[in-house]
C-alpha cells in the first residue's frame, strides 16, 4: 500500500511538472556549461543532504529531481531530473566505497553486447547494446545496467509517453561507463516505439565499456554531436580496464588469419624464423587473455555470486580488447593546474575528482 501510494504521488508530481514545462531544447555538440551541470549532479546530486531538495539551479537552467532510486544490484543508484527546458536527465552514480561496488568494476570478462543474463532467481535481464554480433561489453557494468534499468524504466516510460523524447544520460567514473551502456540500452529498447527519441551522453572520466565494435555502434547511434567522453589527460581511470589485443581481434579477412598457412609455404630457414616470430606474437597475448578471464572473469564471478543470490555467471568471450567510446573531449592540464593538483602517490584519485575536472573545464571553455 505504501509503495502504491508513493508511486501515485510520484506520477502526480511528474504530471504537474509536465503541464508547466517548456518545449525541449537539446542541442548537438559539446556544451561546457551543460557538462558542468552534469558533473555537479554526479558529485553532489546524490548526497543525502540534498535528497529532499527538489529543484537545483545550475548553468543551463533549473533541475527538478523527479525520482531517486534505492541502491540496486551491486550498490548502483540513479536519479531522474527534469530541466526547465523539459530535457530529461538520467544521472548514474559512480563507485561507492564498498566491496560490491568495486567488484562491479573488476568483473571485466567480456560478453556479447546482446543477449540475456540471469541476475537473480526472479530476474533474467534481456538486453541489446549494439546491432552486430561482433560487439562485446563489460560484464560488471552489464549487471549494473540490468538492475538500474529495471528501476528507472517505470519512471522513464511515462515521461516518454507524454512526449518528452530528449534525454541526457550522464555519470562520472563508474557512472560514466554505465552511461555508455544505458544510452545503448535505452536506444535499442525504445527504437521502434519512439523513432524520434534523441539521446545525448556525457560519459565523464569513464573507463572503457567494450570492444571496438561496441565503440563503433555507440558512436553511430550518438553521431553528429550527441555522444561525448570527457577526460582529464592525467586521470588513470579512463585507461582501464586493461586491454589485451590478440590476433583473433582483427576483422576478417586479414593477412594474419592465414599466417600459419603462408609460413608453411616458405623455405627453410625463413620458415623457422617466421614461425618463431608468429608464435611470440600470438602466444603472449593469448596467455595474457587467459589469465585475464581466469581472474577478472571467473574469479570475480564467484565473488559476485555471494553478493547476488541466484546470479548465474555468463559465458565469457575470448577477447579482452577494450576500447574507448564517444567523441573525445580532452582536458589538458597546464602549469596552473599542476600548482593546484600536484602528483601525489598517496592519493591515486587526485586527478579524478570534481575539482580537477571543473578547473580544467573552466580553463578550456569560457562560460
Amino acid at each position: 500500500m505504501k509503495i502504491t501510494k508513493r508511486l501515485g504521488l510520484l506520477f502526480a508530481a511528474i504530471f504537474f511538472s509536465l503541464s508547466t514545462t517548456k518545449s525541449q531544447n537539446l542541442k548537438p555538440g559539446f556544451d561546457a556549461p551543460e557538462y558542468a551541470d552534469m558533473l555537479w549532479l554526479a558529485f553532489y546530486g546524490f548526497r543525502d543532504s540534498l535528497k529532499d531538495q527538489k529543484i537545483t539551479t545550475l548553468n543551463s537552467g533549473h533541475y527538478e529531481r523527479l525520482w531517486r532510486s534505492e541502491d540496486v544490484g551491486l550498490l548502483n543508484q540513479c536519479e531522474i531530473y527534469l530541466r526547465s527546458d523539459s530535457v530529461v536527465i538520467l544521472s548514474l552514480r559512480g563507485t561507492v566505497a564498498k566491496a560490491e561496488s568495486w567488484l562491479e568494476n573488476f568483473y571485466a570478462g567480456m560478453i556479447p553486447a546482446r543477449g540475456s543474463i540471469q541476475l537473480s532467481d526472479s530476474f533474467n535481464f534481456s538486453y541489446q547494446f549494439a546491432s552486430g554480433d561482433d560487439a562485446l561489453v563489460h560484464t560488471g557494468w552489464t549487471i549494473g545496467t540490468g538492475f538500474l534499468s529495471r528501476a528507472y524504466l517505470p519512471v522513464l516510460e511515462p515521461l516518454l509517453a507524454r512526449g518528452l523524447h530528449k534525454l541526457i544520460i550522464t555519470g562520472h567514473s563508474q557512472g560514466g561507463a554505465l552511461s555508455f551502456l544505458n544510452t545503448s540500452f535505452i536506444y535499442y529498447h525504445f527504437k521502434q516505439q519512439y523513432p524520434n527519441l534523441k539521446l545525448k551522453t556525457y560519459a565523464s572520466a569513464a573507463p572503457k565499456p567494450g570492444n571496438l565494435h561496441y565503440a563503433y555502434d555507440f558512436e553511430n547511434i550518438t553521431g553528429n554531436g550527441y555522444g561525448f567522453r570527457v577526460v582529464n589527460a592525467q586521470d588513470w581511470v579512463p585507461e582501464t580496464p586493461v586491454t589485451v589485443q590478440s590476433l583473433n581481434d582483427f576483422n576478417l579477412p586479414n593477412p594474419l588469419a592465414g599466417a600459419k598457412e603462408t609460413i608453411r609455404k616458405q623455405k627453410w630457414p625463413d620458415r623457422m624464423v617466421m614461425k618463431h616470430m608468429y608464435n611470440k606474437m600470438s602466444k603472449g597475448s593469448a596467455k595474457a587473455a587467459r589469465h585475464y578471464h581466469q581472474y577478472l572473469g571467473e574469479g570475480v564471478g564467484k565473488l559476485i555470486r555471494k553478493s547476488l543470490p541466484g546470479f548465474v555467471p555468463p559465458k565469457y568471450s575470448n577477447s579482452s580488447n577494450y576500447m574507448t567510446a564517444g567523441a573525445p573531449i580532452i582536458l589538458k592540464p597546464n602549469e596552473a593546474y599542476w600548482q593546484l593538483f600536484p602528483a601525489d602517490s598517496k592519493n591515486v584519485f587526485v586527478h579524478h575528482m570534481y575539482a580537477p575536472y571543473l578547473f580544467l573545464l573552466k580553463n578550456g571553455y569560457v562560460f
